[in-house]
Parts: structure tokens; C-alpha cells; sequence
């Protein structure tokens, strides 16, 4: 009798048994919340504002949004010489709330609705969602923009490294509606055992698992909502106004699963 078929039966059931320990394993690192926002409770203090104007931030009646909604706007015309480097954005920073590590594993729940009147610019992009580096200098290691009437991913493992960018859905089709989103995300400065998976409306827009998506040995990144488009007051751009509506955010944390083994020749 060949030894073939017990040799395939007795992979199988190793295969079979990996699989059982990986799925295991991650049901035994449930996630655990981080934080809620509450927007009809009002601004939690903790928040950072980075607007140009008070009025910038407000909190607003939209039922389609579940009851209140964040909403975030800015106008070309507005002094930015107050905010971040002094570049057009109107965001919110969760730095004194959640920090995000190399070493474990989250998930970052928000939701948008773009103004029913909302004009794409056409000639520049606009962040909508960023995660930032804990150091001040350099583009976001994961942001979410408007750009060329698409959405677009843009994941970076630091300054001077290449860009991922991926691109997905059209933005005009969603004007007035509510859309929702969800980050699975596992920092990883090597691209070795990252986790970057984009999630809108339930569905997988998004995902890159070889991509480095976070600084080198950052443990402080931080959640950032809101408008930003850095070369509003230098380069040509169609519009002159921006607004935005988030729905309450949840940010959630576990443990990362140990990294792979290869196996031994």
C-alpha cells in the first residue's frame, strides 16, 4: 500500500488543527473598548481642536446620522495661522484619549455623511481620517481623502517612504447618506505582519497585509478626524468651502497575536 494517501491525510489534519488554534486564538483576544464618543452629549474635553475659527466645530440635529452628528467646516478665506503648521484643516485630535502601538491590534468604528451639496475638488485632495504619527513631522502612516472623485487609502512606514495608495468607490454617489466605516488595524513598522483591512458600509474596500503602516517603533500615533488639504492656499482648487458630518466613533483594543514561525528546513 503507498504511503501517499497517509501521508496527504496526515498534512490534512495539521492544516486542519493550525486552523483551529489560529481561530482559537483570536477568539481568545476579544477587543475591548477604548472609547465612545458621545456627540449628543456634546464635545468631549479631552478632544483637540485644530480649527480656524470656534464656530468651525458644532455639534448638529441629523437624524439620518442616528441624532447628532460632529460637524466640521472651514472657507479658503479663513486665517489658518493658528492651527497645525499653519495649513487649511478644520480636525479633531484624540491624542489624550487613545494611543496606537506597534505590538497590538484595533479597530476604529466612524461614520460620515458628505453635505448633499458638497462640490469635489477636482484639482487637489482633502484628508478626511488620518491616524498620525506620535512625532509631529511627516504625512500620517493611514489617512482616508477625497481625491480625483474617488476615495483613496494612503498607507506610509515613515517619512521618505513609498506611498500605498489605493482607490476605491465614487464620493459624488454618497452625498446625503450616511456612510460607514471600519479600520482593522495592526501597526507594523516592517510590513512583515501588518493589518490595514477598510471596511465601508460592511464591505472590504480595502486592504494591504505586506504594507508597512506605521512609524519606526511608534507606540503614540493617534486618531485624527476632520478636513485637511494642505495645499489649499497654494495650489489652483475648485472650492472654496468645506464641510463635514461624522457619526460617533469607537475605538477598540487588543492584544497582538504572536507572529508566525517560519518552519524549520
Amino acid at each position: 500500500m503507498s504511503s501517499k494517501p497517509v501521508l496527504l491525510a496526515a498534512v490534512f489534519a495539521m492544516l486542519l488543527s493550525a486552523c483551529s488554534v489560529l481561530a482559537d486564538s483570536d477568539s481568545d483576544r476579544p477587543y475591548a473598548l477604548v472609547y465612545r464618543s458621545q456627540w449628543s452629549k456634546g464635545v468631549d474635553p479631552r478632544l483637540t481642536i485644530h480649527t480656524p475659527r470656534p464656530e468651525s466645530l458644532d455639534t448638529v440635529a441629523m437624524p439620518v446620522a442616528g441624532g447628532v452628528a460632529l460637524k466640521l467646516s472651514m472657507s479658503r478665506a479663513d486665517d489658518f495661522s493658528r492651527v497645525a503648521n499653519g495649513s487649511p484643516r478644520a480636525e479633531i485630535g484624540f491624542e489624550r484619549i487613545a494611543r496606537f502601538a506597534i505590538g497590538k491590534e484595533y479597530e476604529i468604528r466612524w461614520s460620515t455623511v458628505i453635505p448633499a451639496d458638497y462640490r469635489l475638488d477636482s484639482r487637489q485632495p482633502e484628508i478626511t481620517f488620518q491616524l498620525h504619527q506620535g512625532a509631529s513631522a511627516g504625512s500620517p502612516p493611514v489617512s482616508l481623502m477625497l481625491a480625483g472623485g474617488r476615495y483613496r487609502l494612503e498607507i506610509r512606514g515613515g517619512p521618505g517612504k513609498p506611498v500605498n495608495a489605493i482607490d476605491f468607490g465614487a464620493p459624488s454617489g454618497d452625498r446625503g447618506k450616511v456612510v460607514d466605516w471600519l479600520l482593522r488595524y495592526r501597526p507594523d513598522d516592517t510590513g512583515l505582519h501588518p493589518r490595514t483591512d477598510l471596511y465601508m458600509n460592511g464591505t472590504r474596500v480595502a486592504r494591504c497585509e505586506t504594507c508597512a503602516n506605521a512609524y519606526p517603533g511608534d507606540r503614540n500615533a493617534y486618531l485624527k478626524l476632520g478636513i485637511y488639504k494642505w495645499w489649499w492656499m497654494t495650489r489652483p482648487s475648485d472650492v472654496t468651502e468645506r464641510s463635514m458630518y461624522y457619526g460617533n466613533v469607537d475605538i477598540l483594543e487588543r492584544e497582538s497575536a504572536p507572529s508566525p514561525v517560519a518552519p524549520r528546513r
